[in-house]
């Protein structure tokens, strides 16, 4: 059997291209340009070069295969990139679910995102919580849901799609690393100056790669299935890694409401007059942030048989990984030392 997987150079990617080849599949990938090829070196994987707007290199890809994981996908907050994400997260995911239902492949995972689905005031978000696209979400969380569209016209039109929609994630094999590994290295060497709290919901990666097998498997076509962990606050995170690494906490914690007009000023200042650079964090994050949105992973543990684990196991294990990068270098208590309150 040979699996197809998009975007296996990503955080969530790397670690499931790994569960597969150690279940015995033959895995062939598609390694986009630009990607950091050192997260799939040395691995048994067919490698296709191409890109997810071009429908003939997918053509080829997935000649030949059974089942696909689509988890490639953009995450941009530059305003420059619009038209980018939308041919990437939308056009890409029916080119690739196109392909793939015409090279008779039998079953699809899409990776979708936890952006794409609603926030509730009252409580945890689930499953048929709706994106309201008129409380400005971030361009990337709108293209998800779009692409969500399109894995379920697939799915009408004959190709059994199971659609997955992960939080926050964090665990190893973080290559990039990703904007909150990024944030975390900041912190242990001490370059992290201030934050704003806020919470989110954080998974642990071993969780989601979990999830997607287990949807392949079990998940029902055109159900979408959450796969979320803990709502933690950035205070609660801040605690976690001073606890285990030694790390002084950063010496301003920022209200929202104090800075809101500044980081929009910032926003409007970069997409002005440094239209190519890629800001890491804007007032549409910091207002995500404030809103607290949690998931509710009931169905996925009810139908998938998902069982998760500890999120602060996961961020332990982040920490050895981006300490094994040399990113930083120093020591590491064990984690069932930290968030013992939590």
């Amino acid at each position: 059997m040979t699996t197809f997987v998009t975007g296996a150079t990503g955080h969530v990617g790397a670690n499931l291209v790994r569960a597969l080849l150690a279940r015995g599949e033959g895995v062939r990938v598609l390694l986009e340009p630009g990607a950091n090829p050192g997260a799939i070196a040395g691995l048994e994987v067919e490698r296709v070069l191409g890109d997810l707007r071009d429908p003939a290199v997918l053509e080829r890809g997935l000649a030949g295969c059974d089942r696909l994981y689509h988890l490639a996908a953009l995450i941009s907050l530059r305003n420059r990139d619009q038209q980018k994400l939308f041919d990437v997260n939308v056009q890409g995911t029916r080119n690739v679910l196109a392909a793939a239902r015409q090279a008779g492949v039998k079953r699809a995972v899409h990776c979708s995102s936890f952006g794409a689905i609603g926030w509730r005031p009252e409580g945890p978000s689930d499953e048929e919580s709706l994106l309201n696209p008129f409380t400005c979400p971030l361009d990337y969380e709108l293209c998800k849901s779009l692409a969500e569209l399109e894995a379920l016209r697939a799915c009408v039109a004959g190709l059994e799609v199971v659609i997955v929609n992960p939080s926050a994630t964090i665990g190893p094999l973080d290559f990039g690393p990703s904007s909150f590994g990024r944030t975390i290295v900041r912190l242990v060497t001490g370059r992290l100056l201030a934050y704003i709290p806020g919470r989110f919901d954080f998974v642990p990666v071993r969780d989601v790669v979990s999830g997607h097998l287990l949807a392949m498997e079990r998940g029902r076509p055109g159900e979408r299935y959450l796969l979320t962990g803990r709502s933690t606050s950035l205070d609660e995170i801040i605690d976690w890694v001073t606890e285990i690494t030694g790390a002084r906490r950063p010496p301003l914690r920022l209200p929202l409401r104090l800075v809101q007009p500044a980081l929009a000023m910032k926003d409007w200042l970069e997409a002005t007059l440094m239209p190519s650079r890629a800001p890491v964090f804007t007032a549409a994050t910091a207002r995500i942030l404030a809103l607290g949105k949690q998931g509710n992973n009931e169905k996925a543990r009810r139908e998938l048989g998902l069982e998760p684990s500890p999120v602060q196991q996961a961020l332990w294990e982040a920490m050895l990984w981006y300490r094994s990068q040399g990113w930083f270098d120093v020591e590491i208590r064990d984690w069932q030392a930290i968030g013992a309150a939590a």
